[in-house]
C-alpha cells in the first residue's frame, strides 16, 4: 500500500505544506485526488467530517492512518486516562466533590491554554466553578465536555499574556512504538529555548507509545518536566491534527517517509 498526505494548506504552519510536497510526492490537497490503495495522513483535513473522509477512502480501497474508532480513542482523554493515569496527573470528569485544592480545567480534546487565568487554571475550588462556568459558555469546549485535572507546577521558563506558563514541555510524534520526531512544544516562546529533553523524558514516552499504540497507531505525546525534576504526560492527541511545534517540517516528513 503507498502513503499519501492530504494537506489542508489553510492550517499551514511554517511552510509545511512545502516541505510536504517536497518530500513526499504523493501529497495532495483534495480528497478526490488520492489514488487507489494509499495509506493516507490527513494532515489538518480529517475534521470536522471524519468519519465521511473514511468511508469515501474505502471506495477507493484506501484508508487513514487512524481509523475513526482510532481517533475517538486519542481525542477523547477519558479514554486513554486509564491507559496511562500513572503517567499523567490526576484527572476527574466531574468536578462536585472534589477536595480544596489547584486544578485544570480544559475540554476533552482541547484547551483554552492562551487564557489561562480565566478559562484554565483555578487556584482553589471558588476559582474552580469560575473557570467551569467560562468554558461551559465556549460552544467548542463545552461541546467536547468537560474534565478536571490536578495541578502540577511545571519548570516554567516565562509567564506571558493572561498568565500562560511557558514551560518546558515537548511534543513527541509517534507511529505506534517509533518516536518518529520531537521538539519544544512552545513555538511561540520568543526566549531561548531548551536545547534538547531530557533521556528521561524520551524514555517515559516510549513506555506510554508502547501502551497507546495498542489502540491507536499515529499519535503525538506532549511530555513536560515538573517542578520535581519528573516527567509526566500533559496531552495525547491524533499526530493528523497535531501542530509541529518547533520541529523542523523538512526533519519532520523526511523521517516520516523512511517510517513508510
Amino acid at each position: 500500500m503507498d502513503t499519501s498526505v492530504l494537506f489542508r494548506r489553510g492550517l499551514d504552519e511554517e511552510g509545511e505544506f512545502e516541505a510536504a510536497t517536497s518530500i513526499i510526492d504523493n501529497t495532495y490537497e483534495y480528497r478526490s485526488q488520492i489514488p487507489e490503495n494509499n495509506l493516507v495522513f490527513a494532515r489538518y483535513s480529517a475534521l470536522p467530517f471524519y468519519e465521511e473522509l473514511e468511508q469515501e477512502l474505502v471506495l477507493k480501497n484506501s484508508k487513514l492512518v487512524n481509523s475513526y474508532k482510532q481517533h475517538r480513542y486519542i481525542a477523547d482523554i477519558e479514554q486513554w486516562y486509564n491507559d496511562i493515569k500513572d503517567y499523567t496527573p490526576e484527572t476527574w470528569f466531574n468536578w462536585y466533590d472534589l477536595d480544596e485544592g489547584a486544578y485544570v480545567v480544559k475540554g476533552r480534546t482541547n484547551s483554552r491554554k492562551f487564557q489561562w487565568e480565566t478559562s484554565m487554571f483555578a487556584k482553589d475550588l471558588k476559582s474552580l466553578r469560575s473557570v467551569v462556568h467560562n468554558l461551559l459558555q465556549d460552544d467548542m469546549i463545552s461541546h467536547q465536555g468537560l474534565c478536571v485535572r490536578k495541578y502540577v507546577p511545571l519548570v516554567t521558563y516565562e509567564i506571558g499574556i493572561n498568565e500562560m506558563r511557558f514551560t518546558n514541555e515537548w511534543r513527541m510524534f509517534f507511529h505506534k512504538e517509533q518516536l518518529i520526531d520531537y521538539g519544544f512544544y512552545w513555538s511561540c516562546y520568543g526566549g531561548e529555548r531548551p536545547g534538547d529533553t531530557a533521556p528521561e523524558g524520551k524514555r517515559i514516552a516510549q513506555e506510554v507509545a508502547k501502551i497507546i499504540s495498542q489502540h491507536t497507531n499515529f499519535f503525538v505525546i506532549d511530555m513536560a518536566q515538573t517542578e520535581a525534576g519528573d516527567w509526566i504526560v500533559i496531552e495525547i492527541n491524533d499526530g493528523q491534527m497535531s501542530g509541529l511545534s518547533t520541529i523542523d517540517p523538512v526533519s519532520f516528513y523526511t523521517k516520516l517517509k523512511e517510517v513508510f
